[in-house]
Order: C-alpha cells, then structure tokens, then sequence
C-alpha cells in the first residue's frame, strides 16, 4: 500500500479473477490485513435458558452508552461468515458460553475456534458465562485463548440466572472495556 499509495487507480485487472472498476472499494477493504481496527466490539454468544443472553444484553447496553459500535451475534442463528467479516476490524471481542458438560457450548466452542484460527487484530476480551450444576466454560475459553494477544479485560461466570449484583459486575466490566478501547 506505501508503493502505490500516490498512484492515481483508476481500475485493478488481475492476472486472475475480476476487473474492479471502483478500485477505491478494493483499496479501503486493504486496512484489514494492515490488522487495523475500529472502536467496535463484536459479540458472539449463545443462550441456553436465557441467562448469557441477559448477560450479553448487560454489556451491549453498557458499551453503546459509553459509545462503542456494538455488534451482537447469536451463534445459535448467525451466519458464520458474517462474524468472521466482524472480526477484522473489531478492537475487542465478547464471548458469552454457557457451560454444558464441564466445558463451552459446542457452538461457543465453535465460536472459539474460529476466533484461534483466524488471528483477529482484535485487542481486548471478555468472558462471559452460566451454568447450572459446574462451571467449565470459562476455564475451557481461556485455554484456547490464552496463546492470542487479547487482554482479557474481564471475566464472569455465574450460577442459574444472573443476579442483579451479577449485572452490576457486568456493566463495570464494560465500562473498563470501553475506556481501554478509547486508549
């Protein structure tokens, strides 16, 4: 991009694929692989009674009011494409998992992986998550995160339904979420 960055473009043939005529487009989609990122965080989640969506709902809700663009997707319904689109450019990522047999929801975990494989430029990282009789979900997230250069910025597991202490923590968790992504 430095090489060419006083060239006036009009169109870019490959040697294989399309011609772009609006070669400014193709141009500004570049900043994603220069690992830029916007004030912008994406969640992924999913829900099994209910309880990580109010937790998800909890720091969206605490986010847009701190003026952070916030993007919310189940991955219950969510086209995966569209989350790795996200991804790119997001300066933090939220992760709400339920746990299910000691571990994440299949799906959360699913989720995760794709997160591991792709190497978002993203910087920061939140955990959240429910459980009925043992956690394991977050203990399981951190496992497969730890290796990227996310700063987990917060964590928080609870048992059943969140209690209003619970969303208390919550909402601070993304307040500092939101202070450190304005740094």
């Amino acid at each position: 991009m430095k090489k060419i960055k006083d060239l006036d473009i009009e169109i870019i043939a490959p040697s294989h694929g399309p011609i772009y005529k609006n070669p400014k487009r193709i141009l500004e989609l570049c900043k994603w692989t220069a690992g830029e990122t916007e004030n912008k965080a994406l969640i992924v989640y999913v829900s099994m009674w209910g309880s990580t969506k109010e937790m998800v709902n909890t720091i969206a809700e605490t986010l847009l009011k701190e003026g952070v663009d916030v993007r919310v997707y189940d991955l219950a319904v969510s086209d995966i494409g569209d989350i790795a689109r996200e991804l790119v450019d997001s300066r933090a990522i939220i992760l709400g998992a339920p746990t299910v047999l000691a571990g994440m929801h299949p799906l959360a975990l699913y989720g995760t992986y794709l997160v591991k494989a792709l190497k978002p430029p993203a910087k920061y990282g939140v955990v959240l998550g429910s459980f009925g009789w043992g956690g394991g979900a977050l203990r399981q997230a951190g496992d497969i995160l730890t290796p990227s250069n996310m700063e987990v910025v917060g964590t928080l597991q609870v048992k059943g339904k969140a209690k209003d202490e619970d969303l208390k923590k919550i909402e601070e968790i993304g307040r500092q979420l939101a202070q450190k992504m304005k740094t």
